[in-house]
């Protein structure tokens, strides 16, 4: 009785589950595909969906076991497995087939995307058949199969449901430049942000400069510092869950600024003294020369620049700068045609010498090691210098320094010993004495005349150191008096008779006494006539009858 109870209830709700169906299954709804032919189906899977009873309550996992499996199949994978209730796929192509093992009858198929049904089938009988074949959008889908089984003696009736989202659409992408949106193939030297956005996102592939191999990161975004070391191609795409990939996109990181070279005569640095090259060359393709003269103005050369021999010589600077900015450091080439000519110069000072030259771009060596113009060189020998223009000119000087002996010590010769300087080279330190000998007193002569009352005095004194020394010479001359009378004596007065020395002038006065007249002889006395004999040399006058009495003055 009761099995025969559960029977007839099973059987009424049936019964009243297929009315309902075929009320609303009689005629597909709009939108609904028909199913075709597959083809090169390669891929098998059975769905795991879930079992639900007419009222919606959940009766189990998967299909009832020994009864019947729903599968899928696509062309766009291939092997076998299991689908799981509300996974993801990106087949753009499905069959869904009812695989049957044991069943009563089934009844109903339908298939709805994003909550509408698009396709909907009233089944019969028992047998395995294709539930739906054709293409689906992207979108969220549900398909339901309604039928009746039986397990053991118990008749059952049940909805199998299953869920599952097709997506065949890549993730959207972004590939910007110092935060500005850039396209595919770009050159940048601003830092790299790649994004990817997608329901399903799985992975952003991106791939380094000189890398063969792309690597991943499961964040929606990718930055790349600006930085030489990151200079280079780029590559990126993202992919979703399903696989669904974006188009690559690539983009040149350009951190690395252009490189310089010059033809083979010429040097970065140096000097050349024939036409030469510059040219400037960048990965990214385009790169801008400048040049310019000394202190001139920068101009644009183009990428490939000549300098002829006819140019001013002199010192030519070069930079190059690509698309992006990027410029490379300034390099120099000095152009000089001179035959290059310089000039020795001895110091006033000692016998060292230093070289000059005109020209700021020529170079110098000394005895084989490098000379810096105007240093003085005080090493006594043989030198030689090179002067150079380092455009395969040079010429050469040769020269001798000597000794530069000063006196560093000296003591002057006197009248009595030796003198002695001693010379020292104030370049290398010798030296050597040299000897003044003495020449003995220089006496010169001072005389002194004798007088008439004195000798002659001799003075000899040295003109050298001073020494002196005397002697008496001819003796005294005497007076020579000559007598004038100044006065005549009268017979009341007396005379004066002057005596005057010719020599010197001494002088003295004689007084002569009166005249006393008689016509006698006057007889004098002794005395008086001894005293005018004496008288009368000095005088020179004749002897006086008369007493005269002398007064010198």
């Amino acid at each position: 009785m009761r099995a025969k109870s559960k029977v007839l209830l099973t059987t009424a709700m049936f019964a009243v589950m297929l009315c309902l169906f075929a009320v609303l299954f009689v005629v597909a709804p709009q939108g609904a595909t028909t199913a075709s032919a597959a083809t090169n189906t390669s891929a098998v899977c059975v769905t795991n969906g879930r079992l639900e009873t007419l009222n919606g309550g959940v009766v189990g996992q998967g299909s009832p076991s020994g009864n019947y499996n729903i599968t899928m199949e696509s062309s766009n994978t291939s092997g076998t497995g299991t689908l799981e209730d509300h996974c993801v796929i990106n087949w753009n192509y499905v069959k869904i087939k009812l695989n049957i093992i044991k069943i009563s009858d089934h009844h109903t198929f339908t298939l709805d995307k994003d909550g509408a049904n698009i396709y909907a089938l009233q089944l019969s009988g028992k047998e395995s058949r294709t539930l739906y074949e054709g293409a689906l959008s992207d979108g969220n889908y549900v398909f339901s199969y309604y039928a009746r089984y039986t397990i053991g003696n118990t008749l059952y009736a049940h909805y199998y449901r299953f869920r599952f989202t097709v997506d065949l659409t890549a993730p959207s992408n972004e590939l910007k430049a110092g935060g500005e949106v850039i396209s595919s193939g770009s050159t940048t030297n601003k830092s790299i942000s790649y994004s990817a956005s997608d329901p399903h996102f799985r992975y952003i592939y991106y791939k380094r400069p000189n890398t063969s191999s792309f690597a991943t990161t499961n964040k929606t975004v990718f930055n790349v510092e600006a930085t030489v070391a990151n200079s280079g191609w780029w590559e990126f795409y993202a992919t979703d869950t399903v696989g669904n990939a974006t188009q690559k996109v690539k983009l040149f990181l350009d951190l690395i600024p252009p490189t310089l070279s010059c033809s083979a005569e010429a040097k970065f640095g140096g000097t050349v003294g024939k036409a030469f090259m510059v040219a400037a060359n960048d990965d990214s393709g385009t790169a801008k020369l400048y040049a310019k003269y000394e202190g001139e103005e920068w101009f644009a050369a183009g990428s490939v620049y000549t300098i002829p021999v006819t140019e001013r010589s002199g010192r030519y600077y070069f930079y190059g700068e690509d698309g992006n900015g990027n410029r490379s450091e300034t390099v120099w080439i000095v152009l000089s045609t001179e035959d290059p000519s310089g000039n020795l110069i001895k110091s006033e000072s000692d016998n060292s010498v230093s070289f000059v030259w005109n020209n700021p771009y020529w170079s110098a060596t000394l005895d084989g090691e490098n000379y810096t113009e105007g240093r003085f060189i005080s090493n006594e020998g043989q030198h030689e210098i090179i002067l150079s223009n380092n455009a395969l000119k040079t010429k050469k000087y040769t020269f001798k320094i000597d000794h530069y002996y000063k006196v560093v010590s000296q003591t002057a010769a006197n009248c009595l010993t030796n003198g002695k300087k001693i010379y020292e080279c104030s370049q290398c330190g010798n030296s050597y004495e040299e000897i003044e000998y003495t020449s003995g007193h220089r006496y010169s002569i001072i005389s002194t005349p004798s007088t008439c009352t004195e000798s002659e005095h001799i003075v000899y004194r040295c003109s050298v150191c001073g020494d002196k020394y005397e002697t008496e010479g001819n003796y005294p001359t005497g007076h020579n008096y000559t007598n004038e009378i100044i006065t005549a004596p009268t017979c009341t007065s007396e005379g004066v008779l002057r005596s005057a020395c010719l020599n010197c002038g001494d002088t003295y006065d004689t007084v002569i006494q009166t005249v006393i007249v008689t016509k006698l002889r006057i007889h004098r006395p002794k005395a008086v006539r001894q005293r005018e004999r004496t008288l009368a040399p000095l005088a020179g006058i004749a002897t006086s009858k008369s007493l005269a009495t002398n007064t010198r003055k």
